[in-house]
């Protein structure tokens, strides 16, 4: 099968740095010890656990040029997000954390989402012109 120019450019290196910015924001675990101008992001250890597994996987299907792993890191993201709003509503923390725990996870899970989406439909698009 040949390989797409299109979905190996853009899609994969910003599915990259989406994952690459996911394990980033995991580190905000460690947020107690900040000082207060960093200490914006409260994130549990297991929702710094979702961080880092989906931020691998988003940057494993970017670098393999495999918009379907990293929109399923995409998905992951926007299920915690989902999971956490919930359980803030319950009066639980799920991931630990608070509602920025849920920006974080949403955000880049949309993000994710939308860059895997995007390059699935730019392929399919350009697979059924060339026929």
């Amino acid at each position: 099968m040949r390989q797409n120019p299109v979905s190996s450019s853009a899609f994969d290196h910003a599915g990259v740095f989406l994952g690459i910015a996911s394990i980033g924001f995991a580190m905000f675990v460690f947020g107690a010890q900040l000082p207060s101008e960093f200490d914006f992001v409260h994130i549990g250890v297991a929702g710094a656990i979702v961080l880092v597994v989906s931020g691998a996987l988003a940057v494993a299907g970017g670098m393999m040029r495999r918009p379907a792993i990293y929109a399923a890191a995409g998905a992951l993201l926007t299920v915690a997000a989902l999971v956490q709003l919930i359980g803030l509503a319950l009066s639980v923390r799920p991931l630990g954390g608070d509602a920025s725990t849920m920006s974080v996870t949403g955000g880049l899970g949309i993000g994710l989402l939308t860059v895997g989406l995007s390059a699935r439909s730019l392929i399919r698009i350009q697979n059924s012109d060339e026929r």
